[in-house]
Parts: structure tokens; C-alpha cells; sequence
């Protein structure tokens, strides 16, 4: 009896406890991640003896038009040649993930605890249900293309929830907006097009229900504002003569039904399996029974058929745009990029669906505290021994951890004594790490780049 009393007391605090504990395998994984594929084609071309304008000029006007993550690919960190520093940016990322998610959800929950609650519980399903976890928290090009871009969106998004209760008047909020709109929209192609879009949305709906920000013209005037620079920057990513030269590499380009029906089918396949997760489920109930801690009125009265159109519209997007480009859908990555958008249109989703049939006003403060704390710990334990976190369990117990890095050190000290050798693939290889190898193929591009970076640089890695 004492220990039921003790866990309803706090288990607020405990749920937090067993959330920061959760997120720590996916922090233990970073130390052992290491370098592959384009972080070597990367490496060297950031080890050039050029200046770094031309530096990114080569990126910019020969591959593609990523200003933000062509400036970040030209300080890859294994150009230092510290393999803790690589390592180091992975954690880092990871750790700030909950934070910036807390950044936004603090704008809409007035109760800090539970914010910062609700932030860490959307990190950990998106570490755990990431399509590609190697490519999305382990790898640095994957880092500086998609997840930092996720997350430098988010962070305007907070700024600009902090600005419409500041009428949109607050100079300084709004010039830091702007600057990460701007920087947010150079990561990639799916946010070049996405992040106008959301703007286009958000300027219509408020035209056609401006009882929603009554008098707040400030605003609406911040957010024509946001969305020109919005458009202005991401003509520099789609319209730039390196995004033309890469799509040239491609010959299934362009191909416009291929691309709808590859796309709307990708949309079903990736929705599904985060919707049907169980984990999925239960924290969807216990948004929908705490929706009234929301402080926000535009999240809670916000159509629920316009949280789906956009929640559609956003992962169909993510698909679409590599498939037009390339034939292809991407390795995952894009849909990397729009799993914490996902996530949050989610949420307004099932915030406008309890808004609109009262479900929140049904529950009871005595019975809701106990039915949340109990869903949202079943949704974690299933969190902690599904997907990645499985993947990384499994690696840990198995000891293969380490002798993946050892692997790579004996096959880095091989090319370096006898560079004229093939190189062969790694055998040990996590499961946590689904990584591009060489092939042993001195034609195969990724065999390139490595021998290139060993014996043009002189970086030795350790």
C-alpha cells in the first residue's frame, strides 16, 4: 500500500526518470559510431588546400543548392582527425532533440513539468521509430542534411509561437526567427518546399477564420513577412545550378506518374507503421484525455480535417520530391526529416478530435491521472525493447560494439602501410549501423573516396 501510494505521489517525477533513462542507449550507441561512405568523399573535399568559399562554391554550384549544409559538410569533423569529436556532434544532436521539442511544447503547455515531459516522450519515439537511425543520429551527413534542419525548423516554429503572443512585435524574436527560417530552409529540398507551404497554409487558414488571432494584425504582417523570405530562400536551394547538375546523374527523373503513385504508396507504408505502433497508440490516448492542459486555442481549435490534410501532405512531400529528382525514394532519409513533423501535426490532430467531441472534458481529474501515468509507462517499456532501442540492446549484449571500431582501425592501418590493396568491406558491423561499405571494387565510388581521403589528406583517424 505504501509503494502504491509513493508511485501515485510522484509518478510525474518517475515517468521522468524512466524517460531520461530511456534515451540513454541511443547516447551510449554514439560512442561507437564512426565514419563511412560520404563522410570520406566529404572529408577530403573539406580537407582541400582551397579557401572555404570555394569550398562551398564547388558544393553549391556543382551538387546541390544546400547552403546550410554545404557550409557544414566543409567542417567535418574527421578532418581533425578525432574520431571522439564525430561522436561528440551525434550526442550532441541527440541531446538536443528533447530540447528543442521543449522549446515549442512550452508554448502550448503552460505546466513546465509536463512539457518537458512530452518533449522527451516525443524524442524517444522518434529515436526509437526512426526509418533509418544510422543515417539520421549517427552519421554526420545525415546530421547536417536532415535532423539538424528538423530541428532548426522547430526552433522558428517556437519563436514564432512566442511572437504571436507578442503580437509579432518583438524585434529581436522575430530577427532570430527569421534567422533560423532561413538557415532551417538551406538543409535540404523536402524543407525547401515544405516550410513555404506550411506559411501558404497558415496565412490561408487565418484569411478564412481570422477570429482565430482577433487584432492581431502585428502578426499576420510577421507572417507575410517570414513567408517572402520563406520563398526567397528556398528559391536558392531548388533553383541552384547544383541541384540541375546532380539531377542529371539521374535517368528515371521527372517522371510524373511513376513518382504519385510511388509516393502516395511510400505515404501509406510510412504512416502505418508509426500509427499502428502500440506505443503510438497509447500516447495518442493520453493526448486526447489531456488535452485541456493545452494553453494554445489555435492548436485546439484548428479543423481536425486540416491537421490531416497537412499531416498527409507532409509525408506524400517527402516522398515525392526525391522520386521526381531521382526515380528514387531517397534511402529513408526524407523520411527521417518529416517524422518529428509527423509527430506534431499528430498531436494537433488528436488536440483539434478532443477539442471537437469533448473528450477531455469527460475526464475526470481523480481517473485521468492514474489511466495517463499508466499508458504512458506501458507506451515507454514497449519504446525501450522495440525498434532501434531493440537494435542497440541486442549490440550491446552481443559485444559487437567493439569490435566493429577495431575492425575499422585495422582496416584504416592497412590502407594507410599498403594503399595500392583493395579495400574490403567490415565484416563486425552493428546492427545499429546500417552503413554504406566499400564493395572492394576500385570502381565502386565509396572504395574512391576512401582510399582518396587516406592517401591524398594524410589524416590518420583515432
Amino acid at each position: 500500500m505504501l509503494a502504491l501510494i509513493f508511485f501515485m505521489r510522484n509518478g510525474r517525477l518517475l515517468l521522468l526518470l524512466f524517460l531520461v533513462v530511456a534515451i540513454c542507449p541511443y547516447l551510449l550507441a554514439c560512442f561507437y559510431a564512426l565514419p563511412f561512405a560520404d563522410d570520406f568523399c566529404f572529408g577530403w573535399t573539406a580537407s582541400e588546400n582551397i579557401s572555404f568559399v570555394q569550398k562551398f562554391l564547388k558544393q553549391y554550384l556543382g551538387w546541390n543548392g544546400r547552403y546550410t549544409a554545404d557550409v557544414l559538410v566543409n567542417l567535418h569533423p574527421i578532418t581533425t582527425g578525432r574520431l571522439w569529436l564525430y561522436q561528440l556532434v551525434s550526442f550532441v544532436s541527440i541531446v538536443a532533440t528533447p530540447l528543442v521539442f521543449f522549446a515549442l511544447i512550452k508554448q502550448w503547455v503552460e505546466d513546465a513539468l509536463a512539457a518537458i515531459t512530452v518533449s522527451l516522450f516525443i524524442s524517444v519515439f522518434y529515436l526509437c521509430y526512426l526509418p533509418d537511425i544510422t543515417d539520421g543520429v549517427y552519421w554526420y551527413i545525415g546530421l547536417v542534411n536532415y535532423h539538424w534542419g528538423s530541428l532548426c525548423f522547430i526552433a522558428q516554429l517556437a519563436l514564432l509561437a512566442k511572437l504571436r503572443n507578442e503580437d509579432g512585435s518583438h524585434l529581436v524574436i522575430a530577427a532570430f526567427s527569421l534567422f533560423f527560417l532561413i538557415v532551417a530552409i538551406g538543409f535540404n529540398e523536402i524543407g525547401a518546399a515544405l516550410i513555404p507551404a506550411f506559411y501558404i497554409a497558415m496565412l490561408t487558414y487565418l484569411k478564412v477564420n481570422g477570429r482565430l488571432v482577433p487584432g492581431q494584425n502585428g502578426f499576420r504582417n510577421t507572417l507575410w513577412i517570414h513567408f517572402i523570405v520563406a520563398l526567397v530562400a528556398s528559391a536558392f536551394v531548388i533553383c541552384s545550378p547544383g541541384n540541375f547538375a546532380r539531377e542529371r546523374a539521374f535517368d528515371d527523373r521527372f517522371n510524373l506518374m511513376h513518382s504519385v503513385l510511388f509516393a502516395g504508396l511510400q505515404t501509406i507504408r510510412f504512416i502505418g507503421q508509426w500509427v499502428l505502433s502500440v506505443p503510438f497508440i497509447a500516447l495518442s490516448l493520453v493526448v486526447m484525455v489531456s488535452a485541456r492542459q493545452v494553453k494554445s486555442d489555435i492548436l485546439r481549435n484548428v479543423h481536425v480535417a486540416v491537421w490531416l490534410l497537412l499531416l498527409l501532405f507532409t509525408v506524400f512531400i517527402a516522398a515525392l520530391i526525391p522520386y521526381l529528382a531521382t526515380g528514387i525514394l531517397g534511402q529513408h532519409r526524407t523520411m527521417n526529416y518529416v517524422l518529428p513533423f509527423f509527430i506534431l501535426l499528430w498531436l494537433g490532430f488528436l488536440l483539434g478530435l478532443s477539442t471537437h467531441y469533448g473528450i477531455s472534458d469527460e475526464a475526470t481529474p481523480e481517473t485521468t491521472g492514474a489511466r495517463v501515468w499508466i499508458l504512458a509507462v506501458a507506451a515507454l517499456i514497449v519504446m525501450s525493447v522495440t525498434g532501434n532501442a531493440k537494435k542497440i540492446w541486442i549490440d550491446l549484449y552481443s559485444g559487437v560494439f567493439p569490435k566493429y571500431r577495431t575492425e575499422f582501425m585495422v582496416r584504416q592501418a592497412t590502407i594507410i602501410k599498403q594503399p595500392l590493396l583493395p579495400v574490403y568491406p567490415l565484416q563486425c558491423v552493428p546492427l545499429t549501423f546500417q552503413i554504406v561499405d566499400v564493395k572492394g571494387d576500385t570502381t565502386w565510388w565509396a572504395d574512391k573516396c576512401m582510399k582518396r581521403f587516406y592517401t591524398k589528406t594524410n589524416i590518420v583517424l583515432h
